[in-house]
């Protein structure tokens, strides 16, 4: 027991020296990746919302508008993005079931562990990249060729930030995968 300045006895910390920095990092992973996962949800229902919209005012009001495409390209580019960290936290990605169902488990875990890294270091190349591509249409001012003519770093930044978010999951997943069972969060558990 560790005694606090008031006298109090705190209990001992149940994580072992240097883990507690490490909990801390993979528990705010987590929290954004459930408030991305939630974030691209409340996208798509935009983007529904929206493109009901210009389906009512085309087709029904004979109004079209010149945004609509163009934001539901938006929408959909940031929830496609902005949910990939959840769905590799929740391991929701297309797999290989029909080799999980052939490998012993042991080359099941290191399948898993190879494509986890490989899917890093794509990610994290694709990350650098746009956000440097992203940081030109911000400097330069790019925007689409439309009437409406939206900003191009909207895009480039959800796909950078998107790309960063689920590079950061990756370096959970393969950090609790080295670090052997027992310690490896599930997607469920509370942080």
């Amino acid at each position: 027991m560790i005694e606090s300045a008031g006298g109090a006895q705190a209990p001992p910390s149940r994580d072992p020296p240097g883990r507690a920095p490490w909990h801390l990092f993979s528990t705010a992973v987590k929290k954004i990746n459930l408030l991305t996962g939630l974030i691209a949800g409340i996208l798509i229902i935009a983007s529904a919302a929206i493109i009901t919209n210009e389906v009512i005012w085309r087709y029904y009001l004979r109004r079209p508008h010149t945004w609509n495409l163009e934001l539901n390209i938006f929408l959909l580019i940031g929830a496609t993005f902005l949910a990939a960290n959840y769905a590799q936290m929740r391991r929701a990605h297309v797999g290989t079931e029909v080799l999980q169902a052939l490998m012993p488990e042991r080359w099941n875990r290191r399948r898993i562990l190879g494509g986890d890294i490989l899917s890093l270091l794509l990610c994290a190349f694709m990350a650098v990249k746009v956000l440097q591509y992203d940081w030109q249409a911000w400097s330069k001012n790019w925007r689409t060729d439309s009437t409406w003519a939206p900003p191009l770093w909207i895009p480039y930044t959800l796909i950078g930030v998107g790309l960063v978010l689920i590079s950061l999951e990756y370096i959970v997943q393969i950090t609790e995968q080295i670090a052997g069972p027992g310690r490896q969060r599930e997607p469920d558990e509370p942080g």
